[in-house]
């Protein structure tokens, strides 16, 4: 479980910038808004050692991110340069090995999979070979997959109710992406029934009407196209596949490098894009036929721009330019200094109206992204600009919700417990640390962006009941509503103050479990844990904190005793252990914010699953034992500093031996 201050992360500066008018399409736009209740608040700049081209929020809530060598242009003999990102800390991790000798993945797609592994798909050199990749979120590494059926640059990707992803649109040199097709159970299968007619490009140059198609999982269990085009469609993706065509936008515009995101239910927003647009349409797709409605128009239209659902259900819209030149190959059309819009926007669904925000300091366009995080702030990074700076850095931005009407923070709901997995329709409950008015809650899909498209964004509304401090909620429906995946699930009080997140895995299947230890668990008998690559060194207690040190013959009853545990049945899971204290019973290590302390049996079932840990073959010897955590499953038991604590999975040698164990004869029978 991690723990998020928000005092402590909102120790950030305004930015100072001019009152907030409607300006001329050839300016710069930029907005004051004082007080942060009304406008939000921006952070300081943050530099980062990679452009943040590419995010992706990932199941252990850090954020993926990468670009290539290059950042204004592709380049043959390119590599991919990868950083995870943690929001709490602000630290980066940079992963070493890349995802393909020679190739980048500059320009491409990527959906997270049920299990929490995000597939990216076409690399750049050659203007869109047909590769495929994964990021493992378990090893932290890359993993590649068999290439695409055909190749494509700037393809969409989109999660499907069965737990595959449609991939659709792209184009290449010499010809266009019209033919989808879909990944499923690790391998590619072509939809030659659901050809979508974008229309002959010429031969020898990338056609942008097939670029990043807006395509979502409809309620009817079909892939809805929105866009970028203003032809409404329906991919069927069973068997061969079909499409069929069902209306009009209600617009004639072509809004490249627009944005669009599903908000509700089947509902569409779809912003900006083309000639840097101000308009706004909703389409509901909860019947076939498409009900297309105009909504309220941005104050400031752009393109290039970013939108994300946030924590309390409203839509922010970030960056951008209002350079009217619209299409690709026309000047300014993808970045322009003098045109760049620095305000945000945020639309009410509940009145379909815009109301500007405060202004970012850096200018946010091409190749810029947007990205909701677990703790409802958002981050904003990356954007190529000439002739100005290409941005190396990012920026956060606290919205309105998250501050009293004087500026102060607002107190929170605060989840104490949820489930980390859900199936559909299932009835769960969760627990809030004190009584607060809850009105609303709901299910908000991990996000990926890149290029103004965040791929697989929606949200999903749930139903429940309140007593006290549980709330009894409905899990989504079915698999067309909530395709298999990671979801943040948040609460938001009267007050219109969300909670931090709990990331919580609907339906699909769960991470592979692996295989039992080769050594006997000796379960319900006193045991002393030895470091693996540090013999001397035993698992003890001190101050009730877990560390590994020093025990010998020589050593005194108290630090015998604190070295000693009985190894019971998992308080979570019989199948795995608990770790019970010999001199003090009842009380079990458990992980708290990663730390492994020692702490009485609280009953609760958060108490339950931190205090279990699943016994494996050794990382580092299959005769010894490693113990993956319970509920966090991609974090071991590992010493570092003679401290322990619950650590990602890592493929370094050194974590390997720090995280396996032998069970020995107790320091104190």
């Amino acid at each position: 479980m991690r723990t998020y201050n928000l005092r402590k992360i909102l120790k950030f500066s305004t930015i100072a910038v001019v009152i907030a008018t409607i300006i001329t399409t050839a300016s710069v736009v930029t907005a004051q808004v004082s007080n942060p209740n009304q406008g939000g608040m921006w952070s300081q700049i943050y530099n980062w050692p990679v452009y943040g081209v590419h995010l992706a929020l990932m199941p252990d809530e850090k954020v993926l991110v990468w670009d290539s060598t290059k950042d204004d242009a592709p380049t043959f003999n390119a590599t991919t340069n990868t950083s995870i990102w943690d929001p709490i800390t602000n630290q980066h991790t940079r992963i070493s090995n890349a995802p393909l000798a020679g190739q980048e993945l500059f320009c491409s797609p990527h959906t997270h999979l049920a299990d929490g592994n995000l597939l990216i798909v076409t690399g750049t050199v050659g203007e869109g070979d047909p590769v495929a990749v994964i990021f493992d979120n378990g090893l932290k590494r890359w993993v590649r997959q068999p290439t695409l059926i055909f190749p494509r640059y700037y393809p969409s990707t989109t999660s499907l109710p069965n737990g595959g992803v449609l991939v659709s649109g792209g184009g290449y040199p010499d010809r266009i992406g019209d033919i989808p097709e879909s990944f499923e159970s690790g391998n590619w299968r072509l939809l030659t029934g659901a050809r979508i007619p974008f229309g002959d490009a010429p031969r020898g140059f990338i056609d942008n009407t097939t670029y990043f198609p807006w395509t979502q999982p409809a309620p009817n269990g079909q892939v809805f196209y929105a866009g970028p085009e203003n032809t409404l469609r329906y991919i069927d993706t069973n068997g061969a596949g079909g499409m069929q065509t069902v209306g009009q936008r209600g617009d004639n515009a072509f809004r490249d490098y627009g944005s669009y995101a599903m908000y509700d239910i089947g509902k569409i927003l779809v912003v900006g894009g083309g000639s840097a647009l101000n308009s706004t349409y909703v389409i509901d797709i909860n019947n076939w036929s498409p009900s297309v409605t105009q909504s309220g128009s941005l104050t400031f239209g752009r393109r290039q721009q970013n939108l994300t659902i946030l924590a309390d259900g409203q839509v922010l819209v970030t960056g951008g330019n209002s350079n009217p030149n619209g299409r690709d190959g026309q000047p300014g059309s993808q970045f322009d200094i003098n045109t760049a819009v620095y305000a945000a926007e945020i639309w009410n669904p509940a009145t379909g109206q815009w109301r500007v925000l405060s202004s970012m300091a850096r200018s946010r366009q091409y190749h810029s992204t947007a990205l909701l995080l677990p703790d409802a702030r958002v981050v904003v990074a990356g954007g190529i600009c000439t002739p100005c700076q290409s941005e190396q850095n990012a920026e956060i931005f606290s919205p309105p919700y998250l501050f009293n009407s004087d500026g102060s923070p607002a107190t929170r709901p605060d989840i104490t417990y949820a489930p980390a997995t859900l199936g559909y329709s299932q009835q769960f409950s969760v627990t809030l640390s004190q009584t607060s008015n809850i009105v609303k809650a709901h299910l908000i899909k991990l996000g990926s962006v890149t290029h103004a498209t965040n791929f697989d964004q929606r949200l999903v509304p749930l139903s429940f009941s309140q007593a006290g401090t549980t709330l009894n909620i409905t899990a989504p429906a079915n698999n067309n509503i909530a395709p298999p995946g990671h979801y943040m699930l948040f609460v938001v009080n009267s007050n219109g103050v969300p909670s931090v997140a709990k990331t919580i895995q609907v339906g699909g299947n769960p991470l592979p479990v692996p295989p039992p230890p080769t050594v006997q668990i000796p379960f319900n008998q006193q045991q002393s844990i030895q470091s693996f690559d540090n013999p001397n060194n035993y698992i003890r207690h001190i101050n009730f904190l877990g560390y590994t040190n020093s025990v010998n013959s020589g050593s005194s009853t108290m630090e015998k005793n604190d070295a000693t545990f009985k190894i019971v049945p998992g308080l979570a899971n019989g199948q795995c252990v608990s770790f019970e204290s010999k001199n003090f019973p009842g009380n079990f290590l458990r992980h708290v914010n990663y730390r492994v302390q020692l702490q009485a049996n609280q009953n609760s079932d958060l108490y339950r699953k931190d205090a279990t840990f699943c016994p494996e073959p050794g990382l580092a010897d299959a005769s010894s034992v490693s113990f993956r955590s319970f509920n966090l499953s991609t974090r071991y038991l590992r010493h570092r500093n003679n401290e322990l604590w619950l650590d990602s999975h890592s493929a370094d040698s050194v974590y390997k031996s720090n995280a396996t164990f032998k069970f020995v004869a107790p320091w104190s029978p």
